[in-house]
C-alpha cells in the first residue's frame, strides 16, 4: 500500500528543523503538562466517537493531531503551556508592541517614558508565530492551530470583550487595532501576493487542567470515562492513566530525521489503535484491584503494617500498568507461573497472612529479583483471577 500524500507531507514537515518547536524550553512540569493535557484530548476524541486519530508530539509544535494515521485529511497544531503566574499578554504571544494610542495614561497623569517600537518581524520567533508558520507549512490538508494553556490570554476582543474572559476564540475576533496589526506582523512572514492571513484558522483556549493537581483530574476524567465504556473496570481508571502517560512519555525525545513515516511514527505517535489496545487489555480481565482492597484490609485486620499494604498495594498497581503497556517481563510472567502452580496445590485459606507468608517461603527463593511487597502483589492477583476466571 503506497503512503498517502499527506503522510509524506508530514515526515517531510515533522523532519524540517525550521518548523520544530522540541518542547519550548520546558521545565519537567511543563512536559508533563502537555502530556496530561494530551491524555485528556484522547479522552475525549475517544469519547466523541472518533474514527481514527494519530498524536504526534515534539512534532511541527509541541502536540500535532492528525484525523488519521493512514490517509489524514486534517491536523490541528497545538501549543501547550503552562503559566504559573498571570494571564499571557499580547507582546507574550506575538513579540509585537501594543497598537498606538492603546493604554494610554489618563490625562491627569504624568505620561510614561514612550517605548520604543518593536520590530514587526519580531513575531516570527513568538508563540503566534511559530503556530501560524507550522499552519501555512501544511498544503495537502486543512490545517488549524490552537493555543492551549492553563493561564488567560489578556487579549481585547471586539464590542470590548477580552479573551481571558472568554470560551475558546478564534484571532480573527480581536479588536480591530490588533487584528490590523497582527495580520501587517504576520505578512512580515508572506512571500509577495500572497494571501492576506486568515486569523480564523488560530485559536486561543484556556484548559481547566490544573497545573497543581492535574494527575488527579485525568484519573476523575477517565472514571467518568470507564463508568460509561466499561463500568465496571471504572476502579481501574488510575492504572489506565498511569499506563497511558508511561507510554506516551518517551515520545518526542528524539528528534533524529526520520527516514520513513513509519519511524516517525514509532518515535512521536500514539494512534487510535494504541489508546483501543490499552483498554482492551483493562477490559480482558476482572477490576481485581478493587476485590484486592478487600483482602487488604483482611490483611490489616491480622496484623499487617499499614507500610506493608500500602507496598502492595503500590505493586498491584505497577503490575496492571505494565499489563496495560504490553510491557511485562519474562520474571514476571514466570512468577505468574509459578504462583499458579503454588495455589494449584493449596486449599482455600481461612486466614490470608499466614497464606502469604507461606507462599513467600515457598517462592522467593527462586525469584529473587522480587521483593516480598511485589511477590504479595503477584500472587493476591493470581489468587483473585482463579476466583474469578479458574485457571
Amino acid at each position: 500500500m503506497s503512503t498517502s500524500d499527506s503522510l509524506v507531507e508530514v515526515l517531510a514537515l515533522v523532519n524540517d528543523k525550521s518548523l520544530a518547536e522540541v518542547g519550548g524550553g520546558h521545565n519537567q512540569k511543563g512536559v508533563d503538562f502537555q502530556r496530561h493535557w494530551a491524555v485528556m484530548r484522547m479522552f475525549e476524541l475517544e469519547g466523541a466517537d472518533k474514527e481514527d486519530f494519530l498524536f504526534l508530539f515534539e512534532a511541527l509544535q509541541d502536540v500535532a493531531v492528525l484525523d488519521s494515521a493512514i490517509s489524514p485529511t486534517h491536523i490541528c497544531l497545538y501549543q501547550v503551556k503552562k503559566k504559573d503566574r498571570k494571564e499571557w499578554g499580547w507582546l507574550e504571544l506575538t513579540g509585537v508592541h501594543q497598537p498606538k494610542g492603546h493604554n494610554q495614561p489618563a490625562s491627569n497623569k504624568k505620561p510614561s517614558k514612550a517605548k520604543k517600537s518593536r520590530p514587526l518581524d519580531d513575531i516570527q520567533v513568538s508563540p503566534i508565530g511559530k503556530l501560524y508558520a507550522a499552519i501555512r507549512a501544511v498544503k495537502t490538508m486543512r490545517s488549524e492551530g490552537r493555543f492551549i494553556s492553563n493561564a488567560g490570554c489578556d487579549l481585547p476582543l471586539g464590542a470590548g470583550a477580552n479573551a481571558a474572559t472568554s470560551l475558546p476564540v478564534a484571532l480573527s475576533g480581536l479588536g480591530a487595532e490588533h487584528l490590523a496589526l497582527l495580520i501587517k506582523a504576520l505578512q512580515t512572514m508572506h512571500e509577495a501576493g500572497e494571501d492576506v492571513p486568515d486569523l480564523s484558522l488560530i485559536h486561543i483556549e484556556r484548559t481547566n487542567l490544573p497545573v497543581n493537581g492535574m494527575g488527579t483530574q485525568l484519573v476523575g476524567l477517565a472514571h467518568e470515562f470507564l463508568v460509561k465504556r466499561s463500568e465496571r473496570h471504572a476502579g481501574q481508571a488510575r492504572a489506565l492513566v498511569d499506563a497511558l502517560l508511561a507510554q506516551i512519555g518517551p515520545l518526542g525525545a528524539k528528534t533524529d530525521t526520520c527516514h520513513t513515516f513509519e519511524d516517525m511514527r514509532r518515535q512521536r505517535g500514539y494512534a487510535r489503535a494504541d489508546f483501543v489496545q490499552a483498554l482492551a487489555v483493562l477490559e480482558s480481565v476482572p477490576d481485581l484491584l478493587a476485590q484486592l482492597e478487600t483482602w487488604l484490609a483482611a490483611l490489616m485486620t491480622e496484623g499487617a503494617g499499614h507500610m506493608q499494604v500500602a507496598a502492595i498495594r503500590s505493586a498491584a498497581a505497577a503490575i496492571y500498568r505494565r499489563q496495560v503497556m504490553g510491557a511485562r517481563t519474562r520474571e514476571e510472567d514466570a512468577l505468574a507461573v509459578a504462583c499458579d502452580a503454588w495455589l494449584a496445590t493449596q486449599s482455600d485459606p481461612v486466614k490470608l497472612l499466614p497464606f502469604f507468608e507461606a507462599a513467600s517461603l515457598a517462592l522467593l527463593p527462586s525469584h529473587l529479583s522480587f521483593r516480598k511487597a511485589e511477590l504479595f502483589a503477584h500472587l493476591a492477583l493470581r489468587a483473585l483471577h482463579k476466583c474469578a476466571v479458574p485457571i
